[in-house]
């Protein structure tokens, strides 16, 4: 199984990579992208204040997902393509390890967070778009195979999940606790006695 999927990793790379980009703008996203994803993000906390709180917690889960990718590259220690000798980098790129892509974690993290609330669908499609350009962008540009690809959206996904069922248990109890603290002050008015006017 692991030579198969191995097999296939390369393929999908030497197919992706051996792509003709004749205008460079695979590598254009591949070096800029995540900062177009940043700018996405600040443009919905300053121009949409109802979801201000929320795409300020996406900027938290960004930071997040960036420390938990870098920390398992940098264990699992998986080299990128051109330091296990399939060509040069087409962008200046630092020899760390690959796998998960942080680029793809963090961007598809924000992708999935922001697909998470109706009112932003429209920036997560802009957040999903510019994070698989990016994505294809670097394989093209010979710093990571599919493989670390795939396996930053997998970490999305978990992280995404994880963190909106944390928000939303944390949301329902504190909704609980002000109805719980709304009826307890009802309760005490009604038993006051009423009030005349003079």
């Amino acid at each position: 199984m692991m030579v198969l999927m191995q097999a296939l990793n390369l393929a999908f790379y030497d197919w992706i990579s051996s792509a003709s980009d004749p205008s460079g703008l695979l590598l254009w996203f591949a070096a800029h992208g995540a900062s177009l994803c940043a700018v996405l993000v600040a443009w919905v906390i300053l121009r949409h204040p109802k979801d201000r709180v929320y795409a300020c917690a996406i900027v938290l889960a960004a930071a997040l997902a960036s420390v938990l990718a870098h920390s398992l590259a940098d264990n699992l220690g998986f080299g990128r393509p051109y330091m296990v000798g399939l060509g040069a980098p087409r962008i200046p790129h630092g020899a760390r390890g690959g796998l998960p892509s942080a680029h793809a974690t963090v961007m598809f993290t924000v992708a999935l967070m922001l697909w998470l609330r109706p009112s932003l669908r429209w920036a997560a499609l802009g957040a999903t778009v510019l994070a698989g350009l990016t994505a294809w962008g670097r394989i093209y540009a010979g710093v990571h195979f599919p493989l670390d690809i795939a396996a930053g959206f997998l970490l999305a996904l978990v992280l995404a999940t994880a963190l909106h069922l944390l928000v939303s248990r944390a949301t329902a109890a504190v909704r609980k606790a002000r109805a719980l603290r709304s009826g307890a002050a009802d309760a005490v008015l009604a038993e006051l006695p009423p009030r005349h006017p003079r």
